[in-house]
């Protein structure tokens, strides 16, 4: 008698960007990632829903591009986020709501998915969507049928502080996660993305000598791909 052995199914890995970036930008960081795990998971890439005015593109061309729009002239390509600040003191976001509904429609057609990946505001999406499934906050619905993630790896991610979003916060966060963040990182800080890490359960970590970007060394690869390989173990 011949006996079958069905192939191992790959791992679905959601990934979300960063700020005024797309899927495209996100999957060319995560190159070295993907090649690394090919034959463990794959990895699904989605643009965030808001599309950015020059007044809410952070960095230091802001008024170059705003004075660009004024003048008529295009912008190469359209920004997107999966939120923008309304104020920053005290901060206000918009846009947030957008983004779940948008993701919830993702997680209904082109789930479900194992595993999330985020960097930078993406890493901050990420966390919010982990707390969302397992806790069934108001955000998603009572139609939601996606379970809990079962992983999250997260890169230079941070915290809302808007008040209106405290509640995805206050219970701790039980997805088993990874957490990646520069020491020489001036646009989020360190401190902030610790902040992030210290409300999941039992986190990982790894900490680099780098800005604001997902690691890429061979440290770095070894500590993310392992982590999630992990997973794969009962799939």
């Amino acid at each position: 008698m011949v006996v079958v052995t069905a192939e191992p199914r790959k791992l679905k890995i959601l990934c979300l960007h960063g700020y005024e970036q797309d899927e495209d930008i996100f999957r060319t960081k995560l190159r070295l990632h993907m090649a690394r795990l090919c034959d463990k998971a794959d990895f699904v890439f989605v643009t965030a829903p808001n599309t950015l005015s020059p007044y809410d593109i952070d960095g230091m061309d802001n008024m170059a591009r705003a004075a660009a729009v004024k003048s008529g002239k295009a912008i190469s390509r359209e920004f997107r986020g999966w939120y923008a600040l309304k104020s920053a003191s005290p901060e206000v976001v918009f846009g947030l709501e957008a983004s779940i509904v948008f993701l919830k429609t993702v997680l209904a057609e082109q789930g479900p998915f194992d595993g999330i990946f985020g960097f930078s505001q993406g890493g901050l999406m990420a966390a919010v969507l982990c707390a969302l499934l397992e806790h069934r906050y108001i955000g998603l619905g009572d139609d939601c049928m996606h379970p809990p993630l079962r992983f999250a790896v997260i890169s230079s991610g941070y915290k809302l502080k808007d008040s209106c979003w405290d509640y995805v916060y206050k219970r701790p966060i039980c997805t088993p996660s990874l957490h990646t963040y520069g020491v020489l990182d001036c646009m989020i800080g360190i401190s902030r993305s610790m902040e992030l890490r210290d409300n999941f359960v039992q986190p990982a970590d790894h900490c680099f000598v780098g800005a604001h970007y997902v690691p890429k060394t061979q440290e770095a690869l070894d500590s993310i791909c392992e982590f999630v390989e992990k997973f794969t173990k009962g799939i």
